[in-house]
């Protein structure tokens, strides 16, 4: 009798200790990313070009009430104002109007945006597949070097704030199964028409997919009515070209046909390249072990036997996989192959990732209590799941250490340092040439930044062995006091040496910025404000 109540009593201790386990770990967990994204916000990532040029705009919102860029000349339109959308825009603005404009506060936004797009990413897990498929999917997604969901989200970029809108749709797009009325598809599509709004590759691969997964439903699965395709679909649409009719009616300097010419040039850059070169360096990349440790081909593969299942379930993640599949096709066959522009179907393609070791590890312990014992009787399915673990901690724990060391010791702040240095020592009425963006941002200097259409030439001569911008652009012609060559100019080599040295000397270096003064002149202190 006493030994029965001492066995009931263990059992009973183990039970409340793992109870006690599933509650405090999830907590740990959470709080853990919390920390991630928010140490040294200001210093990791350092400011660079795409942040600064995208910052431009709430800064120019704020001050001048123009949604545009700015340069030394004037306003410019259909630059960083379209490469990413108002959702992100105006937030900042709002966030710069009530605190100051900083760095700080436009990077607190898009921390807001990568907790609600954590948050989102479980839920639509866990409707895909449960709670333990969730965390797997989470982790993974953290974790991942190929995706860099932390180093994102932590800038001002659009990638991390469309995948919140997207999870967020498709969430409620699932969700709307049991209920196929108006309300919940209406709130999909829109979710998923923010999504598009906000950055405009995820409208490239977004609407061809619902449209797609139509096309799928009529021929193939014939499970779900017409309406739980075209209502969000017809929605999403309305949402993105709303937006696009604004932007070509309203935040242009000239007539709707200007500005359409206009918005066709500021977007025709790097989306349909088709370069051999470039989808071999694709290919490549998503093999490496940056990519789910390397098993990205077992991952799709599986993926895709899972959606061709004519069942509910292999209709969802049929639906994934059509997102999955179209963007990494459109990455390799025809981007720049930056990983980054992978970013929206290697996010998802991690929640295959997850189902796949989470249905590996159900079939090697069913019981997790049973596991040691079967593993010590040499059941070959028990031994698989250290074999899934390991896996696991490869694609998501181990990366997400490197970027945790990264965020707790963060490089030299050399972009601070030169902003510190200008208000300093150089008058704020001086014009400053220069293709660091982030200045512009930093600094309430004058400054004259190179056209928004040299961007397409210098992307294509990094790329595609095309022409240098330094051909086509002769900076001396705006006279500038001082000339800041930075990490980006000195990449796309834009800044000629000879010609610097001609006419400038250089004062000042910060890392990899260097400040030079035209030749009589020399730092001197900056005038008040």
């Amino acid at each position: 009798m006493l030994r029965t109540h001492s066995i009931e009593s263990q059992v009973t201790t183990r039970s409340s200790q793992r109870l006690t386990a599933a509650r405090v770990l999830p907590v740990l967990t959470g709080l853990a990313l919390i920390g991630l994204a928010l140490l040294n916000l200001t210093l990791y990532p350092r400011p660079w070009f795409d942040e600064g040029s995208h910052l431009h705009v709430p800064k120019t919102l704020v001050t001048y009430g123009v949604y545009a860029d700015y340069s030394s000349e004037g306003f410019r339109y259909f630059g960083p104002s379209i490469g990413i959308g108002p959702t992100v825009m105006l937030p900042i603005a709002a966030s710069f109007k009530v605190f100051g404009i900083g760095l700080l506060q436009a990077r607190l936004v898009m921390v807001a945006y990568l907790l609600v797009a954590v948050f989102a990413c479980f839920v639509l897990a866990r409707r895909l597949g449960g709670s333990r498929l969730a965390w797997f999917a989470v982790l993974i997604l953290a974790g991942s070097q190929a995706i860099g969901l932390l180093e994102t989200g932590r800038q001002v970029l659009g990638e991390v704030p469309a995948l919140a809108f997207l999870a967020l749709g498709w969430a409620v797009w699932l969700a709307a199964e049991t209920r196929l009325t108006a309300r919940p598809l209406v709130l999909a599509g829109a979710l998923f028409g923010l999504s598009a709004i906000t950055k405009n590759q995820t409208a490239l691969l977004l609407l061809p997919t619902l449209f797609v997964a139509w096309l799928a439903n009529l021929v193939y699965y014939r499970r779900q009515p017409q309406r739980y395709f075209l209502i969000p679909l017809t929605v999403a649409v309305a949402v993105y070209g709303v937006w696009q009719l604004i932007v070509m009616a309203f935040l242009g300097s000239g007539t709707l046909s200007e500005n359409l010419a206009l918005l066709r040039q500021f977007t025709s850059g790097a989306a349909l390249v088709f370069s051999p070169n470039l989808m071999i360096r694709s290919v490549n990349l998503l093999l490496g072990q940056d990519t789910l440790a390397g098993w990205i081909v077992p991952v799709v593969i599986y993926g895709v036997f899972v959606g061709l299942r004519r069942t509910a379930d292999g209709q969802r993640w049929g639906n994934v996989m059509i997102f999955v599949l179209g963007g990494l096709a459109w990455y390799v066959f025809a981007s720049i192959s930056w990983l980054r522009y992978a970013f929206m179907p290697l996010a998802l393609v991690t929640f295959v990732a997850a189902k796949l070791l989470d249905q590996l590890l159900s079939y090697a312990a069913p019981q997790a209590r049973a596991w040691w014992s079967d593993c010590r009787r040499g059941e070959t399915r028990a031994a698989l799941a250290p074999v899934v673990l390991a896996v696991f901690v490869m694609m998501s724990l181990l990366p997400l250490s490197l970027t945790a060391r990264h965020i707790l010791k963060p490089p030299s702040p050399d972009v601070q340092y030169v902003a510190e240095y200008l208000n300093a020592n150089i008058a704020r009425d001086a014009l400053i040439e220069t293709w660091e963006p982030e200045l512009g941002f930093l600094t309430n200097h004058r400054y004259h930044f190179p056209q928004q259409a040299l961007l397409d030439t210098s992307v294509r001569h990094i790329w595609l062995s095309g022409p240098s911008p330094a051909s086509q652009y002769n900076f001396q012609t705006y006279s500038p006091e001082y000339v800041i060559v930075g990490e980006f100019a000195k990449y796309v080599g834009l800044y000629s040496p000879d010609e610097l040295a001609n006419d400038y000397h250089l004062i000042e270096s910060f890392g990899a910025y260097d400040v030079y003064a035209h030749n009589g002149l020399s730092a001197a202190p900056a005038s008040s404000p």
